[in-house]
């Protein structure tokens, strides 16, 4: 090893040589010892730690559903969780520092925090917390109410609903001829966006099926009512009204109303329809185009027991003929519109008496008699 020599000069003699030595293997063993303790503080970053405990109020009691927030430092990771049924809450870290930071909030108490260390080599920390109770004072509160108001519907029976094509028909109506007064096709028919079928009106191509004839909101199978009932007839063709279902065609809604408890009504109605006042042409009445009849109605309503109870009643009885077509009296112009060669029917009549075919007979009618009675009737 190199060697060095010191001089005394104070003697002016030659010290002896004293050997200098570098320091290696001191410099080696301070670095073994410093890799050491940096993996075993690195070795206890990376073991999990636990922080525990309970939340209670100032009378000892657990509190429920406490939030607790932990802060891990010092990168202020966050964790959150909640108080059980007896207060006690636990949160894990996997990587444990050793520094924490602890955050209680419960409703109705003031909020605590407190800072978490480590102080030996421990890794699950003890953290109770005892809360006070948050007592806000309020300032005093009248209340005042104004009288309830009872609530007014201005909507009235007879006011068109929004978005609907609708009309209302009160009694007879110089729209309708009498003879088909009551008719409820007849009153539908009266709207501009009603196609008349043969089946019964129909409203935007749906078919009659489609339609719902109701009598006071209940289903009516009839398609006539009393002329001289007191009644109205409201026809609803489209509208935005969700509760009025079960129809995609039409809504004929009759309203049928109790009798007035003030006046007593009496209303009669008869019509004359007799075939001598119709005129036509050859080939309608050789088909039994000409009608004919009779139709008488009644109404009344009012009150029969003073103060108790009330009636509104109608009766309706018509009749109604016609001469059927026959291959006896139908002309030419008549059996070619209904497909048949007039020589034909010549040649069947002038060989049915010959071979004993009698072409009349006592139970035939002479003509075709359609009688019908409807009454309508409410009581209250």
């Amino acid at each position: 090893m190199p060697s060095r020599t010191v001089s005394n000069a104070s003697s002016g003699k030659s010290a002896p040589d004293i050997p200098l030595m570098r320091p290696r293997r001191s410099i080696a063993a301070f670095s073994l010892l410093a890799a050491i303790l940096v993996g075993t503080s690195a070795s206890a970053q990376d073991v999990p730690e636990v922080i525990r405990g309970r939340i209670m109020d100032d009378s000892s009691r657990g509190v429920v559903a406490a939030s607790i927030i932990v802060t891990r430092g010092p990168d202020r990771l966050t964790q959150q969780t909640t108080s059980d049924s007896t207060g006690r809450y636990s949160v894990r870290f996997e990587e444990g520092t050793g520094d924490y930071l602890v955050y209680v909030t419960a409703a109705g108490f003031n909020p605590v925090r407190r800072r978490v260390t480590r102080e030996t080599t421990e890794h699950e920390f003890t953290a109770d917390f005892t809360l006070s109770r948050n007592v806000a004072m309020l300032a005093a509160q009248n209340v005042t109410a104004d009288r309830a108001v009872r609530a007014n519907n201005n909507v009235r029976p007879t006011d068109l609903e929004p978005g609907s094509s609708e009309k209302w028909r009160d009694g007879i109506n110089g729209a309708i001829p009498p003879t088909v007064a009551g008719d409820l096709n007849a009153i539908a028919g009266t709207l501009s966006n009603v196609t008349m079928t043969g089946a019964g009106p129909s409203i935007l191509g749906s078919g009659s099926e489609s339609n719902l004839t109701t009598l006071n909101g209940m289903g009516l199978a009839a398609g006539a009512i009393p002329r001289a009932a007191r009644t109205e007839t409201r026809v609803t063709g489209a509208t935005f009204d969700p509760t009025r279902g079960g129809f995609a065609g039409a809504n004929i809604d009759v309203r049928l109303g109790p009798g007035d408890r003030f006046y007593q009504r009496r209303n009669a109605f008869v019509t004359l329809d007799p075939q001598q006042f119709q005129f036509t042409d050859a080939t309608a009445r050789s088909l039994g185009a000409r009608s004919g009849g009779a139709r008488g109605s009644i109404g009344a309503d009012g009150e029969f027991i003073r103060q108790s109870a009330t009636y509104n009643m109608a009766l309706d009885v018509a009749r109604n003929t016609s001469d059927p077509a026959t291959l006896l009296d139908a002309d030419a112009a008549a059996l070619l519109r209904a497909g048949v060669a007039p020589d034909s029917v010549a040649r069947l009549v002038a060989v049915a008496s010959p071979l004993g075919l009698s072409l009349t007979s006592a139970g035939v009618p002479t003509n075709r008699q359609n009688d019908a009675v409807s009454w309508l009737a409410r009581f209250d």
